[in-house]
């Protein structure tokens, strides 16, 4: 799908910083500006705000800042092996993972059975989500693949801890890949479609089976194509199909004639746009401004103008269709420990309900469409029809843009989550494609897909490691049951005076300190192609 949006306001951010990301700005303002045959009227444009304008609530009680949490970088992780129990501690670590250590010879560190890292200066340790397989992998295929920019979020459903979270940019090397992943630096395009079909739904204003006639609208849309002719409207497609091929006016003409301007907007705040996410590090909210004008609003809805994303929301917006209408922000800090080996790591966001279920799981059966037989059915099936992952059904979105400017750029998305009818992850990838692009977003996508599945059991065998003063490594198993062995915490905290009652009682000693929650065996595997 070919979309319209952004405006040349998005050049005057100032995060990136250098010459070179002053470019990459301006170059994304204006390609987006002049996409498609369409230009955005001045009075409609003046809709167009960018998402730093808006306002930074502050809480008059909001807790003291963290000790660590102003010193996250990704630039100082170090790839930590994971220790059996009780093996002793190995030599200490190199910084920088992947880089040579000295004399020239690599760290005998195995990604596979590693986990990041950071040391600060004033003891902190600070422990990451990441599996640096699954994450190594996404900058392997950006890199590979030689794309201008790029960013892929991959959540781990079962609390959204993000698995990978690579950004990158070979156009520009002074633009920040921090900035790619947390910035809503690209426009939105068909993956708005979700928030369209579920606002529909939600409002009772339509169903997967519902039917509208059209005619051309394959790419632009024009008021006059929003008006139905009989003689030409010969064309009829469900609103299940046009998101599985990304049809722009069933999207838009079931708008015009079901949704108001608080209608859509309510659902798409309700998806977190406009909406300021909770995360270790800052993140920009996304702009989603919805015309009041009818035809305006229904290009809005079928991805045209006013809506950006960025890559953390992506993920996020699968996630909550993955997670059957639940939204729970991502951290990507598993564990914090503190100079004196205090265990100080912050309990997990909570968890609260932005869509009915029914109105996430009609929208989620829609996005498996997307693979089996839609926009993105050439990524997960061969020339022959066979598939590529052939065991699991994934649920996704495409959506794309195309400047008209040079360098001209495809900005091409894919979100989803796999597997489809038990969710494990949600992910998204965006793409600034040249003008010859050597792969879509769905293509990478579905090869992280891939790479998670074969590691799904170690990926879950890591989430048990646990960060101590000197090393990392798993706790022990009952050698009958395999279930972890609770381990007292390294600076426990004193017991409190027994009362009067309990010392009558002859408690029990205090327990040692719980793991958290560590879910069973996931299914094997069968093989893949």
């Amino acid at each position: 799908m070919y979309g319209e949006t952004m405006s040349e306001e998005r050049s005057a951010r100032g995060r990136f910083g250098g010459l070179g990301a002053i470019f990459f700005l301006a170059t994304l303002g204006g390609i987006a500006f002049y996409v498609q045959e369409q230009s955005i009227p001045e009075d409609r444009d003046e809709l167009r705000k960018p998402a730093t304008v808006l306002p930074n609530v502050v809480e008059d009680n909001a807790p003291p800042p963290l000790a660590w949490r102003d010193r996250l970088d990704l630039g100082a992780i170090t790839l930590t092996p994971i220790l059996e129990a009780n093996a002793p501690t190995p030599a200490p670590a190199q910084a920088n993972p992947g880089a040579p250590a000295e004399g020239g010879a690599e760290l005998n560190v195995d990604p596979a059975k590693a986990l990041y890292v950071q040391d600060l200066a004033d003891g902190h340790r600070l422990l990451y989500t990441l599996d640096p397989v699954l994450h190594e992998s996404a900058q392997t295929i950006f890199r590979n693949r030689e794309l201008p920019y790029a960013a892929a979020v991959v959540l781990d459903l079962r609390d959204n801890a993000v698995l990978a979270f690579a950004g990158h940019s070979s156009m520009d090397p002074q633009v920040d890949p921090l900035e790619i992943l947390t910035t809503a630096w690209a426009p939105a395009a068909s993956t708005f479609k979700l928030v369209t079909a579920a606002s529909l739904i939600e409002n009772g204003a339509a169903t997967p089976d519902s039917k509208v006639c059209f005619h051309g609208g394959l790419q632009g849309i024009t008021d006059e194509l929003l008006k139905d002719n009989p003689s030409l409207d010969t064309r009829c497609e469900s609103l299940s199909n046009a998101i599985a091929h990304s049809y722009n006016l069933v999207l838009a003409k079931l708008t015009l004639g079901h949704l108001d301007q608080r209608q859509l907007d309510e659902t798409a705040s309700s998806l977190l746009y406009q909406t300021e996410i909770p995360f270790e590090f800052a993140l920009e909210p996304s702009p989603a401004h919805i015309p009041a004008d009818a035809n305006s609003r229904a290009k809005v809805a079928a991805g045209f103008w006013h809506v950006d994303l960025s890559p953390v929301h992506g993920a996020i917006l699968a996630s909550i269709f993955a997670r059957g209408g639940i939204y729970q922000p991502p951290h990507i800090i598993a564990q914090v420990v503190g100079p004196d080996g205090s265990d100080l790591t912050p309990p997990l966001p909570d968890h609260s309900r932005a869509l009915a279920q029914s109105v996430a799981d009609q929208v989620g059966a829609m996005m498996v469409g997307t693979t089996k037989y839609g926009t993105a059915r050439d990524s997960f099936r061969d020339p022959q029809g066979v598939e590529f992952i052939p065991a699991y059904d994934v649920a996704g979105k495409t959506g794309s843009l195309t400047g008209k400017r040079d360098p001209v750029l495809n900005y091409n998305w894919f979100v989803g989550y796999a597997p489809a009818d038990r969710p494990e992850i949600a992910f998204a990838v965006i793409l600034a494609n040249p003008a010859k692009w050597r792969i879509k977003a769905h293509y990478a996508a579905r090869r992280l897909v891939q790479i998670y599945l074969e590691r799904r059991e170690a990926i879950n065998e890591a989430r048990a490691a646990r960060l101590g003063l000197d090393k990392l490594d798993l706790p022990a198993r009952d050698p009958e049951t395999g279930a972890l062995i609770a381990r007292a915490s390294a600076k426990p905290k004193p017991s409190p005076e027994p009362s009067d009652e309990a010392a009558s009682a002859n408690e029990a000693p205090e327990a040692a300190e719980e793991l958290p929650p560590v879910p069973g065996p996931l299914p094997s595997l069968p093989g893949l192609d």
